[in-house]
């Protein structure tokens, strides 16, 4: 509706609507709301005339609040469900002298004005009829340029609209906030999700007096904090789409790899589904949606100009000029336009209801924008058809955004449609689950992340009652999950409690448990998991008529064929007499005596935890005597499923001897003498080992590195010899002696720079005094290793004779086999040439990395696709040169390198990083403008493949390249050497090691 100006000042005015009607003072307008009556209609269908439900509860609850309370309030309604005439008619039906609206943009306040000026659609829908007097609406858009002029404006004016950021600015005056919240009886705070905390804390202070309400869609503000003020009213996403305010909008993933393609990829669906809907009569439009403003124009000039100009896309940003801007959006109205590029469609002034599709090209900085973006094309319109959002769910950034809007608010994944069918891997398996459930909770299934806990019964029914839940919850406060094809219950109840530090009962503490139970049919066992033990015999009996829980000796069969078992506690308990029992807790160094007292003395087993190796990765095992087994990890339900069914076979296997497993456990021993074996391998400690994001840094007075560029290695390799190891680089190198002697162990410098570590901006210590702390594992050939004087020995020795079928005997000629390294120089008759050179030669490999040097994971990483099997194949290969000119049987020339091929493995369990260090390490080695490491491929090549790897499976091969071991001529000790490393890679991740020799 067109409205009637005065000026205030020079930027300033009032408004009064309809245009050439007669204005009414502020005080008849307020009297005219006062006289008559506000109706309060509801629409109960579609077509009918009135407020829509979530509508009249935001308004009642408000009521309801001012009764008691003047208090901040906050009032959740998603975006779409009418807001707007939410304050209007509060701001009517409440007879409210003066109100201060706050919005975030221009856009808005302009919105804001427009709908207020003719009180939005209260006479449409019947809550108001022409004896109401339209408001006059003072407009602030700068700064007054005195008291007299706010007075003024302020005077003249039923409700003020403005925003925060002129509220926030210098130029407003801690007096002119004075005199505008005095003046003011209501703050309303619209988009309040918007407001930085910083900014709101200001204005607040000045209207803490007030009345204040603050709309939004999201709870949470755009900086991440919760917005303060209870919230007493908030309308879900579920009815909101129930009631037909939202259609669903159909998710479009793409899996674009390369990111050379995935704009144009994006581009290609949404323009698709452009021309399907208009084929259908739909006049949709679609909207392309940028990060910047630079951005915006490369889609415009590089994407949609010339590959889809017969739909005439247009660039709408703030860096064009107000008139560009103006065209374009003519084009878009005139149905001359069908594609609008832009970065933000809010403060651009873009709110067309024909847009209905959506290409993400790059996520919003923060999630509330997301939902806010999404819930404007999930809006209902007559004769629009449903929305669609096209992403390429393999950028990180798009996954992430989504991943974090489905975690925000649940029921957004019943609005985002997902339209693809192309599902992989644990994914599919969880939706495929998920699909099986029906009952009364709210919390999708993927979202349940359960510990990784049960108790494991056996039973005899051949029929469960899972309806006999309620026996056990209360119904009233507990929503449930049933999947009765896969027989699994989930039950989550809130429970109230009192307070312990206060008698007074208004006070008390919510909790949400959360109760499961898996019923393996076949087995004849079944599982409960819950965050109230107590609970768990008790819902056992409700579903079940007979059971029996599995407790005592048969527990600690979960321990069975873990590989390097480590037990970091055992627990025991004794009876000293008919009333009486011990408890003792074994840890550390006092393990070995718990395991000895568990497998030969009276004592009984209480609880054990420990970690090991199973099926190729790293896991952590805990059991109880009392039937509790556990790992330390939360997980899905599917993969808790999963992990119960593997510990239901071994529980129910008793051919497992649980005195041999606790037998075979490793522990570590108090060591007072170097031990008489030679060592082979030194790794970093795990402080320094699991550093991969850079926080950690290596210095000297000179130089400095982070640890992906330095190496930590032995610099002796025999029975006797002090053990003495380096670290550093080309640039510094420091080394050590590690000394065990009867009192304990001492490190200390022996040569070279004086390194210091630096682990954060107020931690920092010279390399030796931090070793002294956390001293690196050193290993020894016989598959022992020590840390500082804790001497861990394997129980069960590795095989005598390395497989002649894992090694490779090549033909040397024209190589030096005295020289490992190609170089800078890539020099021909090196051991790494030779190796590269045949694997190039072989075109089956995507990518040839050179990572010889300082921090390497291998000398040559070779990667290659298998995209009929989805799968992605690492290869590992580490050189070494001979210690002679001819190939013979001197271990010495082992020694080295099988460490090396052990020390790699750790980055089989995260690809993506090893992807992302071997891009570090190439920026490092091209920033020194050295030769690239690349010997195949490139970095895009290399980010293509790291982008695989969310959906590709990944094997692992680990090679040792040493010419001087004559294949024909391997000794004992030689297989000793070989088949400790073997035994590690095999045990520990299941990787097979081979060697390439003459």
């Amino acid at each position: 509706m067109d409205f009637d100006k005065q000026k205030i000042g020079d930027k300033n005015f009032i408004a009064h609507a309809p245009k050439g009607s007669d204005w009414d003072s502020v005080d008849n307008v307020l009297s005219s709301w006062m006289a008559n009556r506000f109706s309060f209609p509801e629409s109960k269908s579609e077509g009918e005339v009135g407020f829509r439900s979530a509508q009249l509860g935001a308004v009642f609850a408000i009521k309801s609040h001012w009764t008691v309370s003047t208090s901040a309030a906050t009032v959740v309604m998603p975006t779409g469900t009418g807001k707007t005439e939410v304050m209007i008619a509060t701001v009517v039906s409440e007879c409210q002298g003066k109100t201060c609206v706050v919005v975030p943009s221009d856009l808005l306040r302009k919105q804001t004005i427009n709908r207020f000026c003719a009180l939005g659609k209260l006479r449409e829908i019947g809550a108001i009829n022409n004896s109401f007097c339209n408001p006059i609406l003072g407009c602030l858009m700068s700064s007054p340029k005195d008291v007299s002029e706010l007075e003024d404006l302020l005077s003249k004016s039923n409700v003020v609209v403005t925003t925060m950021s002129l509220l926030n600015s210098g130029h407003f005056s801690d007096e002119y906030l004075r005199i505008l919240s005095d003046t003011c009886d209501t703050l309303i705070i619209d988009e309040a999700h918007h407001v930085p905390a910083s900014s709101w804390s200001r204005v607040k202070k000045s209207f803490e007096k007030n009345r204040c309400l603050q709309f939004t869609a999201t709870p949470f503000r755009n900086d991440g904090k919760k917005i303060d003020g209870d919230i007493i009213y908030n309308f879900p996403l579920p009815l909101a789409q129930q009631r037909g305010y939202f259609k669903p909008i159909n998710f479009y993933p793409i899996y674009e790899f390369d990111s050379d393609k995935k704009d144009f990829s994006v581009a290609a669906k949404a323009v698709e589904i452009l021309e399907a809907d208009i084929a259908k009569g739909f006049p949709h439009l679609l909207l392309v949606r940028a990060s910047t403003q630079n951005r915006a124009r490369e889609l415009y000039e590089f994407i949609y100009e010339p590959n889809f100009s017969k739909h005439n896309p247009v660039l709408i940003i703030s860096g064009n000029s107000a008139s560009d801007n103006k065209e374009a959006l003519q084009k878009v109205n005139d149905g001359n336009a069908k594609i609008i590029i832009c970065v933000d469609m809010f403060s651009e002034g873009i709110d067309i209801p024909q847009l209905k599709i959506c290409a993400i090209h790059d996520k919003y900085k923060s999630l509330p924008i997301t939902m806010q973006f999404i819930g404007r094309f999930a809006r209902t319109q007559t004769n629009l058809g449903e929305a669609s959002v096209v992403a390429n769910i393999v950028d990180d950034d798009i996954k992430d955004s989504l991943e974090d809007l489905y975690s925000q608010d649940a029921d957004w994944n019943k609005i985002l449609k997902d339209a693809s069918e192309e599902k992989i891997g644990r994914e599919i398996e969880l939706q495929k689950l998920a699909r099986g459930f029906t009952g009364t909770e709210v919390i999708p299934l993927n979202q349940i992340r359960p510990k990784v806990s049960m108790f494991m019964y056996t039973t005899t029914e051949t029929s469960w009652h899972w309806q006999r839940w309620s026996k056990v919850f209360d119904e009233e406060h507990s929503r449930h999950f049933l999947n009765d094809q896969e027989k699994i219950l989930i039950v989550t109840e809130l429970r109230t409690s009192n307070v312990d530090w206060t008698t007074c009962r208004d006070i008390s503490d919510e909790n949400w448990n959360l109760h499961i139970l898996y019923w393996d049919e076949r087995k004849k066992v079944f599982f409960i998991n819950t965050t109230d033990k107590g609970v768990a015999d008790r819902l056992a009996e409700a579903i079940f008529n007979s059971y029996k829980r599995i407790s005592g000796e048969d527990v600690f069969r979960c321990l069975s064929g873990i590989n390097r078992l480590m037990l970091s506690t055992v627990g025991l308990k004794t009876a000293v007499s008919n009333h009486h029992i011990r408890y003792r807790m074994f840890a550390g160094v006092d393990v070995a005596e718990g395991i000895t007292s568990a497998t030969t003395s009276t004592a009984t087993k209480s609880n054990l935890f420990g970690v090991g190796f199973e099926n190729g990765s790293s896991i952590s095992i805990g059991c109880s005597y009392k039937g509790t087994i556990w790992a330390k990890w939360v997980e899905t339900i599917n993969y808790w499923k999963s992990w119960c069914d593997k510990q239901a076979v071994k529980i129910l296997d008793s051919t497992i001897d649980t005195k041999a497993v606790l037998s075979g456990a490793l522990v570590p021993e108090v060591i007072h003498n170097r031990p008489a074996v030679v060592p082979y391998r030194i790794d970093f400690p795990l402080e320094i080992e699991s550093e991969l994001r850079g926080s950690i840094l290596l210095k000297t007075s000179l130089y400095d590195a982070r640890p992906y560029l330095i190496d930590i290695g032995l610099t002796t390799y025999d029975e006797t010899s002090p053990l003495s190891f380096y670290v550093g680089n080309e640039d510094f190198r420091e080394e050590f002696t590690l000394d065990v002697n009867a009192a304990d162990y001492t490190i200390s410098h022996k040569s070279g720079s004086s390194i210091r570590i630096v682990l954060s901006r107020s931690r920092e210590m010279s390399l030796t005094e931090f070793f002294r702390a956390n001293p690196p594992t050193i290993w020894f050939v016989d598959g022992s290793s020590l840390e500082g004087n804790l001497l861990v020995k394997l129980k069960n020795s590795p095989p005598a004779t390395f497989p002649n079928s894992n090694i490779m005997s090549w033909d040397w000629s024209g190589t030096d086999i005295r020289k490992e390294s190609q170089g800078l120089r890539k020099e021909n008759d090196s051991i790494q040439y030779r190796l590269i050179s045949a694997l190039k030669s072989s075109n089956r490999y995507n990518l040839i990395f050179d990572d010889d040097g300082s921090g390497e994971v291998a000398d040559v990483i070779a990667i290659q696709e298998d995209d009929a099997n989805a799968r992605l194949l690492f290869e590992f290969y580490h050189c070494k040169f001979s210690g002679a000119a001819q190939a013979g049987s001197r271990v010495d020339d082992l020694y080295a390198v099988c460490g090396q091929a052990e020390k790699c493995i750790k980055w089989t369990s995260d690809a993506k990083s090893l992807a992302d260090r071997l891009m570090k390490r190439e920026s490092d080695r091209t920033g020194k403008s050295k030769p690239s490491r690349f010997e195949v491929g490139d970095n895009k090549v290399l980010f293509t493949l790291k982008n695989k790897l969310k959906l590709y499976s990944v094997e692992y091969k680990v090679f040792i390249v040493q010419p001087g071991v004559d294949s024909t001529a391997i000794t004992s000790p030689m297989h000793q050497v070989l088949c400790s490393a073997s035994a590690y890679l095999m045990d520990t991740y299941g990787i097979p090691l081979h060697l390439i020799c003459s």
